[in-house]
């Protein structure tokens, strides 16, 4: 290590010995990654009221059998195959870090695990295996449960699970949607010392955001394989805004970030919509962006061929070069 790195390690660099481009701006801090604490609030409220768990008490996971776990992961084959590389790629990342990675079905039941080894009898005590069912309702507020059930990112810190024998536990996870934007599953960051991760919080919610997003894109993909796939914009939260078009430019599936921003039910997503119509339609600056990524995208598609690019939009070219002039598309 040069002597300048351990001098900005330690503090002893000041910033009037640095260079200009070499100074940043004053950090952020966060207290947690963002995530909603109403999530967390109304979990325990479910948790006192509606299930009248008892935090005190024990808790023994009901696990599933060999038969029924099978089935379990029959329902989920295609969360599991497009899960299974980011979920290895994701521990390599903040396995140094004692943390492990857990893929949770739409029921908070375990599918997958990845664990290091010096961690696999807490992760027996703590009924976090295959086939384990760690339902809110059952478990109390925890990562795979509750986020499956909010259907948002969450994260829980020492002292924010319900029940006390997961008080050391830290807790990152984020809702995984199939093809139609229904919640498929959770992805699940857990820690055994939560303090020991704190400092990371937000770098570590975002990460999990960006691999959960991944698998997302796999999955609809996967299932839109022979269709243009496009995208309304850059993605924010735990889904990315994409859609899928036949070859007449109509809409024939949506992620769930997608029919967030437009609106879309199921039903209406039958109908096919002429996507570039229905960003027409709109007032928001939101749905101008989106269409000015619509025709980048399906100009890049179609390799810069205007002609390509408009029946795929299933517009004319005249009305495609009329949009490129008003987008400031070259």
């Amino acid at each position: 290590m040069s002597q300048l790195v351990e001098d900005c390690m330690n503090g002893k660099l000041s910033r009037k010995n640095m260079a200009d481009d070499d100074i940043l701006p004053p950090p952020v801090h966060h207290q947690a990654p963002p995530t909603s604490d109403a999530c967390i609030q109304q979990s325990w409220e479910r948790c006192a009221s509606s299930y009248n768990l008892d935090p005190s008490q024990g808790w023994i996971a009901d696990v599933l059998s060999g038969a029924e776990f099978r089935q379990a992961s029959g329902r989920s084959s295609l969360l599991l195959k497009s899960a299974m590389e980011e979920m290895r790629r994701l521990f390599d990342l903040v396995q140094g870090m004692g943390l492990m990675v857990l893929l949770a079905d739409p029921d908070a039941t375990i599918l997958a695990r990845c664990a290091d080894e010096t961690h696999l009898s807490v992760c027996r005590r703590l009924h976090l295996r295959k086939g384990a069912v760690w339902h809110e309702s059952a478990a109390g507020t925890n990562g795979v449960g509750t986020c499956v059930k909010e259907k948002c990112p969450i994260f829980l810190g020492q002292g924010e699970h319900w029940r006390f024998c997961f008080s050391l536990l830290a807790s990152y996870a984020v809702p995984v949607f199939d093809a139609q934007g229904h919640v498929a599953g959770a992805l699940n960051l857990a820690a055994f010392n939560g303090n020991s991760t704190k400092p990371y919080a937000a770098l570590l919610m975002d990460t999990l955001l960006q691999s959960g997003r991944r698998i997302e894109e796999q999955l609809f993909r996967t299932h839109y394989v022979d269709k243009k796939i496009l995208t309304l914009g850059p993605a924010n939260g735990c889904s990315a805004p994409l859609v899928a078009l036949n070859g007449d430019g109509e809409v024939i599936g949506a992620t769930h970030a997608s029919r967030v921003m437009m609106g879309w039910t199921e039903n209406m997503i039958k109908d096919h919509p002429n996507l570039l119509s229905e960003l027409e339609t709109g007032c928001e600056i939101s749905l101008q962006k989106a269409e000015e990524s619509v025709v980048r995208s399906a100009l890049a598609a179609s390799h810069g061929n205007v002609a390509a690019t408009a029946r795929s939009l299933g517009i004319s070219r005249a009305t495609l070069y009329r949009k490129m002039k008003g987008l400031n598309i070259q």
